[in-house]
């Protein structure tokens, strides 16, 4: 956008420059050919006088001094003629050619040619003009032919020139300068719109307090603040609700457990008693999964727009880990439902992230594989170290920690589903779960600026990898 705005700004001030120097150049050299011709008329006068006597005394001697100190003081040549063409003096080496000659018979039948064309840069050295003379009677007598050098003045136009130019030049460069400041000035508010804009999608707090530029754009950053805000406060209660609500469900299932338990029973209410309660151990799962879901956003937001508070300000963020530390809790559980579980990749290495968001994040990724892949497939578990580029940091280490698995994993248009809440693919909705696993991986993840990816693995499986921040 600001170059649409500055492109015609400085269109206009290109078109201004030029309508100012050009006439200005032209100016500069029409009057100096003025004073140039005034100059050479008043010298023509003095030739012509002389000429007239000494055509009248058949005498060129005081016409050659003169035509002598004339071409010593100005450098140019000079011929006189008589009116049957013979040369009554000269100066210069002037050569009667073709257009000498023409300018002799212009003059010769009185008719002047005292005009200078006006003198640019690229004008001739030299012109000539012509003037009659007569003896007392209205015939000429002879013709003045003058060759006038205009190389001074060439000179002195083109300097001009110049210097004109560079004004010229000079005031470009400060219609840019004003051009920039103004532009900048006038898309302050647009860019500090984006910037929150962006903020607001990444759930950072943005900042549009020194938002300055146009009264209208100014009021336009003012309406934004205001909704940004109102949309962190809906957030906000929204979080806020879901926890509240989870945590207040959980008394009333508790008491409606007890109950259940403390009805009388028979055979024949066995079953609907168990499905019952069968039904509330799903419903206790999915509260206490709403729970931890509600905290990791608020930790991730936290994080995010650097307001980090109780938990996720006092944790520490580094340490140092391994596969084969995060996998070792878990290999029982996959040894007893007929799975293998190998650790591959680097040894160790040390990463900004909580040690308990991270164990469990691998909790949950390892329980999703060992649910879904299916009796005897193989789960790798491991790190793999990448230098990436990043939008905020530039380039970025990063420890990538890759669980991958040979079972059936999804189709390849479910993946971009996976993460959110409550989803659960078509294939596995039979089998125990909530759907909001990934999602709490999603969210501790980002509390810990770390990002999840999915994708199918080599084996063929469901393949999750977690980019976590490398610190050495």
């Amino acid at each position: 956008m600001k170059l649409q705005v500055l492109l015609p700004l400085m269109l206009f001030g290109l078109l201004t420059v030029i309508a100012i120097i050009v006439p200005a150049s032209e100016g500069i050299a029409v009057n100096r050919t003025q004073q140039l011709t005034l100059q050479r008329a008043t010298s023509m006068d003095q030739i012509v006088q002389r000429s007239e006597a000494a055509v009248a005394s058949d005498d060129p001697t005081g016409l050659d001094r003169y035509l002598e100190r004339f071409a010593e003081t100005y450098g140019e040549a000079a011929i006189v003629v008589d009116s049957e063409g013979r040369v009554v003096s000269s100066v210069g080496g002037v050569e009667m050619d073709a257009r000498v000659q023409s300018l002799v018979l212009a003059a010769s039948r009185t008719v002047p040619q005292r005009s200078i064309p006006t003198i640019y840069p690229w004008s001739d050295d030299t012109h000539f003009i012509a003037e009659p003379f007569a003896n007392g009677s209205s015939a000429a007598s002879g013709a003045v032919v003058l060759e006038v050098n205009q190389a001074e003045a060439k000179m002195q136009i083109t300097g001009w020139w110049v210097l004109v130019a560079l004004a010229g030049l000079l005031l470009l460069l400060l219609l840019f300068a004003a051009s920039q400041f103004w532009t900048s000035w006038v898309l302050r508010p647009v860019r500090a719109l984006d910037a929150a804009a962006n903020a607001l999608a990444e759930q950072r707090e943005p900042d549009l307090e020194a938002a300055t530029g146009p009264l209208e754009l100014r009021r336009l950053s003012s309406s934004f603040a205001r909704m940004s805000r109102g949309v962190e406060d809906a957030l906000e209660q929204q979080r806020g609700f879901v926890a509240e609500a989870s945590h207040q469900l959980r008394n009333p299932l508790a008491a409606i457990r007890l109950r259940i338990d403390a009805l009388p029973r028979d055979e024949a209410d066995e079953a609907d008693l168990e499905a019952v309660g069968g039904d509330l151990d799903r419903l206790e799962h999915v509260v206490d999964r709403m729970l931890v879901l509600a905290n990791a956003e608020h930790r991730a937001t936290a994080e995010a727009s650097g307001r980090r508070t109780g938990f996720a300000d006092g944790a520490a963020r580094e340490h140092l880990t391994s596969a084969a530390m995060l996998a070792a809790p878990h290999e029982d559980h996959f040894r007893e439902a007929g799975m293998r579980l190998s650790v591959v990749g680097v040894a160790e290495v040390r990463v900004a992230c909580r040690k308990s968001d991270l164990e469990e994040i691998v909790e949950t990724l390892l329980d999703n594989a060992r649910k879904y892949a299916g009796e005897g497939a193989e789960i790798r578990a491991g790190f793999v170290l990448e230098e990436v580029s990043d939008e905020h940091e530039g380039a970025a280490r990063r420890a990538v920690l890759e669980i991958s698995d040979d079972g059936p994993g999804v189709h390849d248009d479910e993946l971009v589903h996976l993460g959110t809440r409550f989803w659960r693919s078509p294939a596995h909705r039979a089998k125990p779960g909530t759907g909001l696993g990934l999602a709490i991986v999603g969210e501790l993840a980002r509390a810990n600026r770390a990002t999840v990816d999915y994708d199918r693995a080599p084996e063929g499986g469901l393949r999750a990898r977690v980019s976590l921040v490398r610190t050495w």
